[in-house]
């Protein structure tokens, strides 16, 4: 089988905000390498650096050399008035952990960048947190202080169940 990213087409909501009419919404390839904050996937004679957050990156560092799909998002990175963006591709194991990372990125005051570094421990913890409405709990990923914590509580809590309830991935990095 072939590898290669699969685009979608998206909103007339996504362009206003400033997102690609067409994005890479699944790529699969060879994991090429594991890196801090990113995995490399060999689709093809190219090679995607994908942003994984901590709780992914553990999950698939065993499987170098193996075939990978991630659910990916992308997202314009840097200071448009300065004239550099870069768009970036952010990627996880399922389609619930994706969609968890956008309603989470929904949030007052947590952008891409700090949603991604947050998610250190996986969706499904950090969904129960939300929803028992523990901002201490959630003060201890990082990047969230005790009003963001707040915030996230207050914007979050009715809207999380279904990722609280969410089967744990298997040992092998691959969902339940």
């Amino acid at each position: 089988t072939r590898s290669e990213p699969q685009a979608t087409r998206r909103t007339d909501q996504s362009r206003r905000q400033g997102v690609a009419e067409f994005m890479i919404t699944r790529i699969t390839g060879v994991l090429n390498r594991v890196l801090d904050e990113e995995v490399r996937l060999q689709v093809g004679p190219l090679e995607y650096q994908v942003l994984v957050p901590e709780f992914v990156r553990r999950q698939v560092q065993g499987r170098l050399g193996q075939e990978l799909t991630l659910h990916t998002s992308e997202y314009l990175d840097g200071n448009p008035m300065q004239g550099r963006v870069v768009p970036r591709l952010i990627g996880f194991l399922s389609e619930g952990e994706l969609e968890f990372f956008e309603l989470f990125c929904t949030v007052d005051k947590v952008g891409v960048r700090k949603a991604n570094k947050a998610l250190v421990r996986p969706v499904r913890e950090i969904a129960d947190a939300i929803q028992r409405q523990d901002a201490k709990w959630l003060t201890t990923l990082p990047g969230i202080g005790a009003a963001t914590a707040e915030q996230i509580v207050a914007t979050l809590r009715r809207k999380v169940t279904k990722f609280a309830l969410m089967a744990e991935p298997a040992a092998n990095g691959e969902p339940a």
